[in-house]
């Protein structure tokens, strides 16, 4: 392997420090231990050396790429690479074609495509045949839902596993082993405690950013020995925070209904210092201010309607104090989902009760119609608005928070009024 002098004094290889490090044994790999840990259902089919096709679900960084290499020399098959995002049919049928001449030649062969979902259904389905025949063992990597992306033909012929982000405790380990590893940095740099929370945080959990982060903290140091904080951040600058879009909004909304406007003012900071468009942070506060804060504060919705006005109008970063004003209050208001369960439970009593007639009074053209209005006050009149079969029912409930509690009460006079406040 070709050698060059480093930033750290001595000799490295010029393969980056993430591929440098790159597993060859099951034994070497940090982490899936429920998939390849003594016992595990894939190193069970591996000891016994059978190979069927898989698929490896989960997030950049958690070693599918890397595990479908050991997977192949494991098998002692040859391995061949193709990525979804930039090879098509034409390069599928190549390698097809060279693995069908290894087959008469007793080698199997392990075709391995990074980013699977991004192949159109058609392209996904090309691959069947020669799935079924052993043609190939085909291992598929991705990061979408296998039943959303992968096409069910395809999907009902590969065994399906599923990898998780790595640990803080694995990610620990693969530091340790990359500062010591004759292949990594073979001891030439210590990394301080808080320098190591930094770089552990700043993986969250992807190996191949830890690694890269690492390789490049140590260029940075300044007597080439011991990364600090400062060399991590710098290392970390001029790179974009790992994000996890649907975990970050998620806890946003959580944390919102949770009245802790601290925790959601810190999610909104994540979000926005992640990249998230504040269009969909805006349409996420619009539903929780009917959704989480409802009619126990009427003035909610109408302040998350305005926030996301300011998004559209004045964009970022200066809608970023609406989307601030807009978090705080939602988290501080006081929360009824009383609404939305009423409109679930009238949901309910269509789908388990079917339509009904509108009654004749209630029609466009009815007759017999009486206007509350003319009546002076809506509870003097003695008149029916649920359908006859159903009059009874009540789906709104009003809670006793905030603003609500007022409607409770009003609507509870309104009943007892028209002869139904004890029915149910």
């Amino acid at each position: 392997m070709k050698e060059k002098a480093t930033l750290l004094g001595g000799l490295a290889p010029a393969q980056p420090l993430a591929a440098r490090m790159r597993p060859t044994t099951l034994d070497e790999v940090v982490g899936q231990v429920a998939l390849i840990g003594p016992g595990a259902p894939l190193r069970r089919l591996l000891e016994r050396g059978e190979a069927p096709s898989l698929l490896l679900w989960g997030p950049p960084g958690s070693g599918k790429s890397t595990l479908a290499a050991v997977i192949a020399a494991s098998l002692k098959a040859v391995p061949t690479s193709l990525s979804a995002t930039s090879d098509g049919v034409a390069e599928v049928r190549k390698a097809v074609a060279a693995a069908i001449e290894r087959r008469e030649h007793g080698e199997q062969t392990l075709l391995f495509i990074d980013e699977l979902h991004r192949f159109s259904r058609t392209q996904q389905d090309a691959l069947l045949p020669h799935v079924e025949a052993g043609t190939i063992i085909l291992v598929g990597a991705t990061t979408e839902a296998p039943p959303r992306a992968i096409s069910p033909a395809l999907l009902s012929r590969m065994r399906t596993f599923r990898l998780a982000p790595l640990s803080s405790g694995d990610l620990e380990t693969l530091l340790d082993r990359a500062l010591t590893d004759p292949r990594g940095l073979n001891g030439a740099v210590q990394v301080d405690a808080d320098a190591r929370r930094q770089l552990v945080g700043y993986a969250s959990g992807d190996a191949r950013r830890l690694l890269t982060l690492l390789e490049m903290a140590a260029l940075m140091t300044t007597d080439g020995k011991e990364i600090t904080p400062r060399e991590v951040l710098l290392a970390a600058q001029d790179r974009s925070l790992p994000y996890d879009q649907s975990g970050v909004t998620s806890a946003l909304i959580k944390s919102i209904r949770g009245n802790d406007p601290d925790a959601a003012i810190w999610w909104l900071a994540t979000a926005l210092e992640g990249g998230e468009d504040p269009r969909v942070i805006a349409r996420r506060l619009l539903v929780s201010a009917s959704e989480d804060v409802g009619n126990a504060d009427p003035a909610a919705l109408p302040l998350a309607a305005a926030a996301a006005q300011v998004v559209e109008l004045a964009g970022s970063p200066e809608c970023d104090w609406a989307l601030a004003q807009a978090v705080t209050y939602l988290a501080s208001a006081p929360k009824s989902p009383r609404a939305g369960e009423a409109l679930a439970a009238a949901r309910e009593q269509i789908a388990t009760g079917g339509q009904l007639p509108v009654p004749g009074h209630l029609r466009a053209s009815a007759k017999t119609y009486q206007s509350p209005h003319a009546a002076g006050e809506p509870f003097d009149i003695d008149q029916e608005y649920l359908p006859r079969e159903i009059a009874t029912k009540r789906f709104y409930t009003p809670s006793g928070s905030g603003a609500e509690a007022d409607l409770r009460d009003r609507i509870a006079a309104l009943r007892a009024a028209r002869g139904k406040g004890a029915k149910s």
